[in-house]
Formats: C-alpha cells, sequence, structure tokens
C-alpha cells in the first residue's frame, strides 16, 4: 500500500531541526543588534560633538559639551546648568560612558570648543570617551579628542579606555 503525506515522526523530525535553527538565529540576531546599538551610540555622540565643534564656528562664540554615565547635554555657550542655563539638547545613552580623564568631580566629561573650534585646554581635557558595550564588539566604541581634532575608533587589547589603545578608524 502506498502512502501519501509524512509520518508523525517525520513531522516532529522537521520541527525540531527548525527549533534547533530558530534558537541559533534568535542568538545571533540579539548579539548582531546589541553591537549595532553600541555603533550607533558611539557614532551619534562623534556627531553631536562635531555639531557642537561646527556651532563654535559658524556662531564665533564658544560651545560646552557635558558627557555623564548615562547621558549627555550640549550648551551654546560656557554657560551651563550650573548657571541657571538649559541644555540646547539632552539625551539619555542606552550604554554607559567611561572615559580617560574625568573631571575634578568624577561624575561628568566636559568639551568646551573655542569660537575657533579648538577645544579649550584649560577648561577640558583631552582624552577619549568610549561606551562600556560589556563585550558587544562594535566596529567603533571609542572617541578620541584632541585640542585640534575628534577622531571616532576601536579599543584595542584588554579594553581600557586610553588614546594610546585605541585604534583610529
Amino acid at each position: 500500500m502506498q502512502s501519501r503525506g509524512f509520518s508523525l515522526i517525520e513531522l516532529l523530525m522537521i520541527m525540531g531541526i527548525l527549533s534547533i535553527l530558530y534558537a541559533i538565529g534568535t542568538l545571533s540576531f540579539n548579539t548582531y543588534q546589541k553591537r549595532y546599538r553600541a555603533e550607533a551610540q558611539t557614532r551619534f555622540l562623534f556627531s553631536e560633538i562635531q555639531k557642537a565643534r561646527a556651532d563654535a564656528i559658524c556662531q564665533r562664540r564658544g560651545a560646552r559639551i557635558k558627557v555623564y554615565h548615562d547621558r549627555f547635554e550640549r550648551y551654546s555657550t560656557y554657560q551651563d546648568d550650573t548657571s541657571g542655563v538649559k541644555p540646547l539638547q539632552s539625551h539619555p545613552l542606552t550604554f554607559p560612558v567611561v572615559w580617560e580623564a574625568p573631571s575634578a568631580n568624577g561624575e561628568r566629561y566636559m568639551i568646551d570648543f573655542e569660537p575657533r573650534g579648538i577645544i579649550d585646554t584649560a577648561a577640558s581635557s583631552g582624552g577619549s570617551i568610549c561606551i562600556d558595550d560589556n563585550a558587544a564588539s562594535a566596529a567603533v566604541d571609542s572617541i578620541k579628542i584632541f585640542s585640534t581634532r575628534i577622531s571616532i575608533g576601536k579599543k584595542g587589547q584588554g579594553n581600557e579606555c586610553r588614546s594610546a589603545n585605541i585604534t583610529v578608524k
């Protein structure tokens, strides 16, 4: 007697194989998504720092960026929340941020741009800002800050947030 269709065992085997493939695909997608979000946050911070620098040059007045562990704030002048001025932009960050040279109080990183777009070294320290992505291994996860240049890069060996440890991309 010829049978048409599949037996119950064949259907169960196919369902088992599909379940395993689905589980592997879900894990890979979650890893990819975390890596993408870490890279997107790094590029967003980089673009906002560049935008503040461009604003300082175009408007011919100083600009300030403050980067906290969980958010960043952008100001149109050197006046900030300590003077009662609200930021132009305040944005929460998905991944925590660490930096090489924290400020005196240790809770924020401040970048002041002079009207010529050069970082005011008297008020700001150079160094680097890194995304603490818990080994998500994004293509870019760091920003190197010099007095005349801002570069985006990737942390190297040891995942320490030091300028010498970051490879510029």
